[in-house]
């Protein structure tokens, strides 16, 4: 699946086109009301009475032509769209890539409008005017007026869903007002203390029981290497095993997710909606993964960084997790249940995704 991270501009025939199938509703009420006024009219030279029809036709045509002129300047104010923008995949919003508002709608629609002083090929003009934009066909004389942009969001990221030109800002963890964090009380002794830096590490599946493994026999040392701290010639800590040494977490493994942005992957979290611990959860960061349609769930995913990987598990979501391989595999994670993700996969969540990354 092609991932769409950048913007990218709608072309000149995109906007032509959905401004002409936004012109055709007004050009439908133009066909049906216009003769009758125009035979109205030529009636009225012997008829007078019927001078009372034209007015209630003017008025009906007017009425019907505005309405839908407010509608159109609503829907495209408030969500970037418009029929002829629905049916040719691009959005229309402000430099920043949010919703424009009806300030900049209003502006951009009355000055195509008034390009039409000159019959037909003034608006024309006007829409496609990005083609003498010396700034990569970005704007239009009218967007530039109204300071919009038009994008195309078949070929492109969507920003009116994504968090705007710079993408979402909602990877982070939420924060209260004032201080970051409500103060955690102390551990009375050392033995409440959480090993926060063993939960960085993985190097099995979590949650997994492992059998003991066999203590390996002390080597012969010579007298020389014994530690003798009290006179007797042994170490007392020899009698508690050997200490081994773990392998350490990689570097540099992140998450870049579908809008292109990156979570740095230095511990567990938790990715959802509106995430929120559970039973267990101790050390677990608590990731907002912005997703208007709501296809994530609150709390969707418990991701636990591995040795070269991580481990996925699926927090009972309403539209499940999967992970998909290079070669497009796809296998379902069930809920409850660890499950590996290389470097180079993908784990779907709902409608959103992210690539497992290691520079």
């Amino acid at each position: 699946m092609a991932v769409k991270m950048n913007l990218v501009d709608a072309t000149t025939t995109q906007r032509l086109l959905s401004w002409l199938v936004d012109m055709v509703p007004v050009l439908i009420l133009s066909v049906i009301f216009l003769p009758m006024i125009s035979a109205k009219m030529i009636q009225s030279l012997s008829v007078p009475d019927v001078l009372g029809d034209i007015a209630g036709l003017y008025v009906t045509y007017g009425l019907l032509s505005l309405a839908y002129t407010v509608f159109l300047w609503w829907w495209e104010a408030t969500a970037g769209k418009t029929p002829g923008n629905l049916l040719l995949g691009v959005r229309t919003t402000n430099l920043e890539g949010g919703l424009p508002g009806w300030g900049k709608t209003i502006g951009r629609r009355l000055l195509i409008a008034v390009a039409g002083i000159i019959p037909v090929l003034g608006s024309i003009l006007m829409v496609i005017s990005n083609q003498f934009d010396a700034n990569g066909k970005k704007q239009g004389w009218h967007d530039k007026a109204a300071g919009t942009l038009v994008l195309d969001i078949k070929a492109g990221r969507d920003p009116l869903r994504t968090g705007g030109k710079q993408g979402p800002q909602s990877f982070a963890p939420q924060q209260a007002a004032g201080k970051a964090e409500a103060a955690v009380e102390a551990p009375k002794n050392e033995a409440d203390v959480p090993a926060e830096k063993e939960l960085a590490v993985i190097d099995s599946v979590p949650g997994a029981v492992r059998a003991p493994e066999p203590q390996p026999e002390p080597q012969p040392q010579s007298e020389a290497e014994i530690p003798n701290h009290d006179g007797s010639g042994a170490d007392a800590d020899d009698e508690a095993g050997y200490t081994r040494l773990r392998t350490p977490a990689p570097e540099g493994l992140h998450l870049e997710f579908d809008d292109q942005k990156c979570i740095e992957l230095d511990g567990s979290i938790l990715l959802g909606r509106n995430p929120a611990h559970g039973d267990g959860d101790v050390g677990v960061r608590l990731v907002v993964l912005d997703d208007p349609e709501r296809s994530v769930s609150k709390t969707h995913l418990l991701i636990q960084p591995g040795a070269g990987c991580i481990w996925v598990t699926d927090r009972g979501s309403a539209n499940g997790s999967s992970i998909v391989d290079a070669q497009g595999a796809v296998r379902a994670l069930e809920p409850g249940k660890p499950e590996q993700a290389l470097v180079g996969q993908t784990v779907y969540l709902g409608d959103r995704y992210f690539y497992v990354e290691q520079p």
